[in-house]
């Protein structure tokens, strides 16, 4: 199989493409997998670290932009929109997929005219305005959760939102150090970050029982590190975590934001959550994917406008002193991964290629 897959911006949107990529070498290994982007995208950094092939193109929002910005963007487009036609004729792929994000609209647009068989992934209930539009043009398009079929005029496969391998083996194994994993998106999290720290005054008791894995983002990285060292707690700090099946592996909970593809992967890899959703996503469905853990018995919620550090750390007390709460949690977070997902994408990749 020769295949594109292209958008980014954000690891909500790459991750589950690499995970579509990991299947197709899996399945097929003399495949070969052509990621496009952009070079401010995420993607820009991780790829070339995951020993995938990126073509960089350009692309830009529209929506919510001054007419300046929006003039630049179409600017953008039309060239991304050209690019792609060369990508394609030299790649000649079997399949293009677009993951979401600026770039998948150039490169599905100039797919969809050369009739390259074309899907599209959505991996939150709530659609984006990119794969919206794209919808109308593509083969097939395939979403995360049902109920994601009433914002397309068309039918949708549902078959989950796939994760990176790895993931999916880090059994839940708490060991005698109770150990948090922090994490707030691919950019980080002010807000979560802040209430962390603020949280370190009242853990001091359990200072050597406790330990943390903190993934801060470029700017809040510096004053997080220090914060740990003068509170005297044990942490893993970084701006970024490349590893982050080693960081599921070690973890007794997960602190974090709610995006589909972090859903995904916490329930994938069966660990508890304390859910703190970003108050600003569309139609709020942060809010609504971590009610729904919280309704399945396997997180706990935190609302942004409630976040305290005196609040953050009663949570993670009682979590560190009742285990088996936490072994219950995470039994039930297993309970609600599609194992499948990566795997029936797949499938219904060879059946358009096919068809």
């Amino acid at each position: 199989m020769r295949v594109i897959i292209a958008g980014g911006g954000t690891g909500g949107h790459l991750y589950p493409g690499i995970a579509v990529a990991e299947e197709i070498y899996r399945q097929e290994p003399e495949s070969e997998v052509l990621f496009v982007g952009t070079k401010t995208g995420i993607e820009s950094k991780i790829l070339p670290k995951e020993g995938y092939n990126l073509e960089i193109i350009s692309a830009g929002g529209i929506i919510n932009k001054n007419m300046f910005s929006q003039l630049r963007s179409i600017m953008k487009m039309l060239s991304g929109f050209i690019k792609s036609f060369f990508v394609l004729r030299r790649f000649k792929p079997d399949i293009v997929i677009g993951v979401g994000g600026y770039a998948s609209a150039p490169m599905l647009a100039a797919a969809a005219i050369t009739r390259f068989p074309a899907m599209i992934m959505e991996q939150n209930l709530f659609p984006g305005t990119t794969n919206r539009y794209l919808s109308r043009i593509v083969d097939r398009v395939v979403v995360a959760f049902e109920g994601s079929e009433k914002f397309f005029n068309r039918k949708v496969d549902v078959l989950g939102n796939p994760v990176r391998k790895g993931i999916t083996d880090c059994k839940y194994n708490p060991g005698k150090t109770f150990t948090v994993f922090i994490f707030g998106g691919s950019q980080g999290s002010h807000a979560i970050n802040k209430g962390i720290m603020e949280s370190l005054e009242f853990l001091q008791m359990e200072a050597g029982q406790i330990r943390f894995l903190h993934q801060t983002g470029e700017k809040d990285y510096e004053w997080v590190n220090e914060s740990y060292e003068k509170a005297g707690i044990s942490a893993e700090v970084a701006p970024y975590v490349y590893n982050i099946v080693d960081m599921y592996g070690k973890s007794d909970i997960v602190i974090c934001r709610a995006g589909a593809t972090t859903i995904a992967e916490i329930t994938a890899s069966g660990r508890p959550a304390i859910l703190i959703p970003y108050p600003h996503a569309a139609h709020d469905h942060q809010r609504t994917n971590a009610e729904h853990l919280k309704s399945m018995g396997s997180a706990e919620v935190i609302l942004e406008n409630e976040l305290s550090g005196k609040i953050l750390a009663d949570k993670i007390k009682y979590f560190m002193y009742n285990r088996e709460r936490l072994k219950e949690m995470a039994e039930k977070s297993s309970r609600l991964y599609r194992q499948d997902s990566a795997h029936d994408i797949v499938k219904l990749c060879k059946f358009l290629i096919l068809k």
